[in-house]
């Protein structure tokens, strides 16, 4: 395969560093069960949820899952991505490096991290650089991933774990009296979240948390989500603002609502003015 550069029109150079960013911050902000826990997520998403191909002669061959692999858990930081790229430059269709590639690697990489073939600092390091790519990848996959689904503005989804919904009711209300036809989610787990948003393709989705405590599993929350809706802007809101000033960096998120009079401006400001 020919060597190919990230500055490739197929390469989305900008989210792939913002992924690469946040992967850093978290590795120091948080701590490590945590850490452990974005890993399997990632591992876990990239496998298991990609949709499935019906040509088996169009996947790639265990070798070259191997091989794959070997670049993900190599210290040459570009390897994993110029092995994709160059798939692509030889004309692999995206849905077969999303179905085939990415998600042969991820199931491998699970597999050898249950097994103790490589170190939760290999598979950190892997899960890091395999979640750059999806990041990066995010234009080009977006329609394998998010077909048939219904187009929605935006989502207000409180944080697994978090008690007090009074914020988020008001603020979905808020935004309805306005003339915004958004969705709010309320009381679900984590699985069960995300299999809720899945059902519709949202282009922004807002994360409302207000307790320190809540920091996990709202970065856990948005790794699942930038996987399952590669094209939705992410937006944190609630108390939680006060206590992180690197929120936004370590979340991987576009934008914070700090208050209900600038609500409805951030949102404009993240989808554009034309946004209702």
């Amino acid at each position: 395969m020919a060597k190919t550069s990230l500055d490739d029109g197929f390469f989305d150079r900008s989210a792939y560093q913002n992924a690469t960013l946040q992967l850093r911050l978290v590795e120091t902000e948080l701590p490590e069960n945590a850490v452990s826990s974005l890993a399997r997520e990632v591992v876990r998403r990239l496998a298991f949820r990609m949709p499935r191909h019906d040509n088996i002669n169009d996947l790639p061959t265990p070798s070259e899952i191997e091989l794959l692999c070997a670049a993900l858990l190599s210290a040459d930081d570009t390897a994993a991505d110029q092995f994709i790229l160059a798939a692509r430059r030889d004309g692999v269709d995206p849905g077969v490096i999303s179905r085939g590639y990415v998600a042969g690697a991820a199931r491998k990489l699970g597999e050898m991290w249950d097994d103790d073939r490589i170190s939760f600092i290999d598979v950190t390091l892997a899960c890091g650089k395999l979640y750059g790519i999806i990041r990066g990848l995010r234009h080009v996959l977006a329609p394998q991933i998010t077909a048939g689904r219904e187009v929605r503005p935006a989502l207000f989804a409180l944080v697994p774990g978090e008690t007090h919904t009074l914020g988020i009711e008001i603020a979905t209300d808020h935004f309805r009296r306005e003339g915004w036809d958004v969705d709010m989610l309320v009381g679900l787990d984590h699985d069960a979240l995300i299999a809720e948003a899945d059902t519709r393709h949202y282009q922004a989705i807002v994360l409302v948390a207000n307790s320190d405590r809540m920091m996990e599993p709202l970065t856990r929350l948005s790794f699942a989500l930038r996987i399952t809706q590669p094209l939705a802007h992410i937006i944190v809101a609630g108390g939680i603002l006060d206590h992180h000033p690197d929120i936004l960096k370590l979340v991987g998120a576009e934008a914070a609502m700090a208050d209900l009079d600038s609500a409805i401006g951030v949102l404009r400001g993240v989808l554009g003015p034309d946004a209702l």
